[in-house]
């Protein structure tokens, strides 16, 4: 009995959202979107230097780029971002590390705890297959139509500790592990093109835990080759609730996640200026389609005494899925470009550059702002 007034109360609250939503027409497309999984990362002086850093970290931010880095730590750290322009979300990076040697077997340990937020999103409007908002969209509700009309709005959050080693005396290697618990929330009310009469009301709650490893090797005093791997054997456990014509269901499901690689080199021209590149290929199945993202990462840095400059540049060579053959970004190369000062325990970093994806869904280059402040201690 009481199961039956469940039901009839699911069925009406359906009705009333029916009646909500087509009395009133759906906004015409916006697609607002922020975090690390939009090809930009965290950390104003690794943003300025187009991501190429995952041979060049030695901060806190190597739990990001490669955990690896971390071994290069002197002591303990603190750090915060934020995208200065940004709407969804005040803080894109807290972190906190410290590391010590352990005299007695003869290697360096490093710990460090993050919160990072990977992907909040807005939309709203009608999105198609074809179109690349489509695609990160469903990155966030993984078994969402490609063709829908409607709105979501998504938060991913990411908290991640890691560890790295490395020996004390005659280094040529360092190791990292980072192990992270991902959190997705999603709303989406519309509806699909498939069954465009019955409108939905979906939320969403997934979890994950991801686990990474990242490694550098010193070649010698001038060049440094650097590796990580994350989302290694990564499943996304999705919980789902729907209202629609038919009443109320509750269904939850499995996602793999795709593996997320970069390598690259960083090599240190003379004591004041260094080059580094990198190429990340983010691939694999995910929800009910596959995808293929490859980017092209450099950056050159310039420090002096107390100051530093950076210039760099990301260029998205592949956005592709098995829904979607290609994404031809309007704005195919995004220039990055910073500047920072420290000193013994205070660094402030900015990054200004042109972000490629709003930039594509804009029609023209949008301008974003990153601030970092780091504390030593």
């Amino acid at each position: 009995m009481a199961h039956g007034k469940y039901k009839d109360a699911c069925n009406l609250a359906a009705a009333l959202i029916f009646l909500l939503f087509f009395s009133h027409p759906l906004e015409a497309n916006v697609f607002d979107a922020e975090g690390s999984d939009l090809l930009m990362g965290v950390g104003a002086k690794e943003i300025a230097r187009g991501g190429a850093a995952v041979a060049k970290t030695n901060d806190i931010y190597s739990i990001f780029w490669n955990p690896a880095g971390l071994s290069e730590i002197t002591a303990g750290e603190m750090s915060l971002s934020t995208q200065a322009d940004g709407d969804l979300s005040r803080i894109n990076f807290f972190g906190i590390a410290y590391a010590f040697p352990l005299e007695e077997i003869g290697i360096k340990i490093s710990f460090a705890f993050a919160y990072i937020p990977r992907l909040y999103m807005k939309a709203s409007g009608e999105f198609r297959e074809s179109d690349f908002e489509s695609v990160f969209l469903r990155y966030t509700l993984p078994g969402l139509s490609g063709n829908f009309d409607g709105k979501i709005d998504s938060k991913t959050d990411d908290l991640r500790v890691a560890l790295a080693v490395s020996p004390l005396k005659n280094r040529f290697w360092s190791l990292g592990f980072s192990i992270a618990s991902v959190n997705c929330a999603t709303t989406f009310g519309g509806v699909t093109m498939e069954d465009p009469t019955n409108f939905q009301s979906v939320s969403t709650i997934a979890r994950a835990v991801s686990f990474g490893i990242g490694a550098k090797y010193y070649a010698n005093e001038s060049l440094t080759f650097g590796l990580n791997i994350k989302n290694i054997d990564s499943t996304l456990t999705v919980a789902v609730d729907r209202i629609d014509k038919s009443g109320y269901t509750h269904n939850s499901y499995e996602v793999e996640f795709p593996i997320d690689l970069t390598f690259g080199a960083n090599w240190k021209l003379n004591d004041v200026m260094d080059l580094a590149m990198d190429y990340q290929q983010v691939y694999g199945a995910y929800g009910d389609y596959n995808i293929d993202f490859r980017t092209l990462r450099m950056g050159t840095s310039i420090d002096d005494d107390s100051l530093s400059y950076h210039v760099g540049a990301i260029i998205p060579l592949k956005l592709a899925s098995d829904k979607l053959e290609q994404i031809n970004l309007r704005i195919p190369l995004a220039p990055t470009a910073g500047m920072g000062w420290h000193n013994d325990t205070v660094d402030v970093s900015f990054a200004f550059y042109f972000h490629p994806i709003i930039s594509h869904q804009k029609g023209s280059p949008s301008p974003s702002l990153d601030v970092t402040v780091g504390y030593k201690f």
